[in-house]
């Protein structure tokens, strides 16, 4: 039987104070995580209007605050959905045999059973390393998403924090869309109830919390779900030429051919679509997916692989950003073990961005943001 990996938090959701005090004493970590047990769950390729299906009537949210290394920029506030609503609506699921047991069992205790839930319903810290890089390199130009078709995918996306920061420039910061230009997005979880509930929503609270209003957003409060809001966000989404897709399951040749099936634009593979020569960006996000040994393999062959599969002319440029802690203790996996495997595989990485740098000598445990590619990255 598997045994539970718990991270340590209680029952309630935490607040940023709270979770980064969590986070910096990782070194409190149980002594195993079990690598047996369930066999490993089969990808299944899942549409945005089955995930908004899910959502309950009313969805209760806050804020998590993205700071800004430009003086003259304000920080960004992403809305995430309460843990504690999460947890309202499963329990009051009228049909218990169609939920996730496994996600669930993970939902209700806090704990990370490997192979069974991966954590996806809480926000952890290096997604949040990753949100702040991604919202910097925007504003300093260093990631352009406008001029070419993109494609964004984030694995292990869980909260989706990064993805969330980047659908927020694209819907409010980029000044104009281009009905020639198109974006995908997929993201990714181990658990399909993770994206149905956690992932998806607080994609649409981003959406949301970026339209213009005649009122100020609110940093906390409640989200009135009705058709006429998912309509608008499919229907404006469309518009703007963004599409995006959820994947549930395991890394590996499946999940690639799941996410080969559809064309950056979301239809089926063309070669004579226009879409198909257009030049492409494609942006690989990852954060703390490194911490089980039994799973470094997998993931790294997914990322080099989905390198390749985006990079193959000259006008494409595929770039991934892994997100983890330097080591994961009493686990097993972490940053030399990740780059260890990358380097048997052909691949190579390059620290863009590193805590002990960021706060000024860094407490707890160190934490970086790699670039991954094909051949070394100068």
């Amino acid at each position: 039987m598997t045994q539970p990996f718990s991270f340590g938090f209680d029952s309630e959701d935490l607040d940023d104070s709270v979770e980064a005090e969590v986070f910096a004493n990782a070194e409190n970590l149980p002594a195993k995580l079990m690598e047996q047990g369930s066999p490993l769950s089969e990808p299944q390729l899942h549409t945005l209007g089955e995930m908004l299906s899910r959502l309950p009537s009313s969805i209760t949210y806050t804020s998590h605050r993205i700071p800004s290394n430009r003086p003259n920029l304000d920080a960004l506030c992403l809305p995430r959905r309460d843990l504690f609503d999460i947890r309202a609506q499963v329990m009051a699921e009228e049909d218990p045999s169609s939920l996730d047991s496994n996600a669930t069992a993970g939902l209700l205790s806090d704990d990370i059973l490997s192979r069974v839930y991966e954590g996806g319903f809480k926000t952890w810290e290096c997604s949040i390393d990753l949100a702040k890089y991604i919202a910097n390199s925007l504003a300093t130009e260093q990631l352009v998403l406008h001029g070419m078709d993109t494609r964004i995918i984030e694995l292990g996306a869980g909260t989706a924090i990064p993805t969330a920061t980047l659908l927020h420039h694209l819907t409010s910061i980029t000044p104009a869309f281009s009905s020639l230009t198109k974006t995908h997005i997929t993201v990714a979880d181990y658990n399909a109830q993770v994206l149905a509930l956690a992932t998806i929503p607080n994609l649409l609270l981003t959406f949301v919390s970026a339209q213009p209003v005649s009122q100020p957003w609110s940093t906390e409060g409640d989200l009135d779900i009705s058709p006429a809001l998912t309509s608008s966000f499919t229907t404006a989404l469309q518009d703007a030429g963004i599409h995006i897709s959820t994947i549930s399951g395991a890394w590996g040749p499946t999940f690639l051919s799941l996410l080969s099936t559809t064309s950056i634009d979301g239809r089926a593979n063309d070669e004579n679509s226009a879409a198909v020569h257009r030049p492409k960006m494609t942006l690989i996000l990852a954060s703390e997916t490194i911490y089980s040994p039994s799973s470094i393999r997998e993931f790294t062959q997914t990322v080099l692989a989905l390198l390749k599969a985006n990079s193959q002319r000259p006008t494409d440029r595929a770039v991934a950003l892994v997100a983890a802690k330097r080591v994961y203790f009493g686990v097993g996996g972490g940053v030399d073990e990740f780059l260890a495997v990358l380097a048997e595989m052909g691949g190579s990485a390059r620290c863009v961005w590193d805590s002990s740098e960021a706060d000024g000598g860094g407490h707890g445990v160190g934490r970086c943001i790699l670039e991954v590619g094909l051949q070394p990255v100068g």
